[in-house]
């Protein structure tokens, strides 16, 4: 019986600004960093024998904060944020003046929209899931710090149909979700802890 122990980063310099971003790459606020260390010591009470980290800066610094074993950090692009493509750092409101008709495209057709030079949220979800199956071994614990893209599309993946449930996992900055694995069956263990 293994874990899946997701991380979301911690506050980053963008999640103040309220702007669109996935691959743009912003360190963390004071804010995030002191997230994190809270998650430290949520982690001193996990046992884990790896941690993966997307490649980009938040997530980084988070799992440099948070990887209280000292383990090696397993950086990997696959667990990447979704590429928001042409929304890449626009607030709203900037969008609806300079691209009405694709954020209209956007509403009605999340899961398929690809953000124009970006990616789909199917994309992101095939993207996550397949890491886990190529790369997480189900019967150890191994930690994901990553994005609120890459947790809801795993959680969804694993709690409902395809992308039924992307939109009902709220995941702070920081908090920890778990999924536990019993012979390849996923039982929810925690939500939001920490965050």
């Amino acid at each position: 019986m293994g874990k899946v122990i997701l991380i979301r980063h911690g506050e980053s310099e963008l999640n103040v600004k309220g702007v669109y971003y996935g691959i743009l790459n912003p360190g963390l606020t004071e804010k995030g960093r002191e997230q994190a260390k809270k998650t430290r010591e949520i982690l001193k009470g996990i046992n884990y024998n790896k941690i993966y980290c997307s490649d980009l800066k938040r997530a980084v610094h988070t799992a440099e904060i948070v990887n209280v074993k000292e383990l090696e950090l397993l950086i990997d692009e696959e667990l990447r944020e979704l590429n928001f493509g042409i929304f890449e750092g626009h607030t709203y409101e900037e969008l609806l003046e300079k691209y009405p008709n694709e954020l209209e495209k956007s509403r009605e057709n999340w899961e398929d929209y690809n953000y124009v030079t970006g990616e789909s949220v199917i994309e992101l979800q095939k993207r996550a899931v397949n890491f886990i199956n190529k790369k997480v071994n189900l019967d150890e614990n191994t930690v994901l710090v990553t994005h609120w893209g890459i947790i809801n599309t795993i959680l969804s993946h694993y709690f409902s149909n395809g992308l039924d449930a992307y939109w009902k996992f709220s995941v702070k900055n920081a908090g920890v979700v778990i999924i536990e694995f019993s012979e390849g069956y996923p039982i929810l263990k925690g939500l939001n802890i920490g965050g």
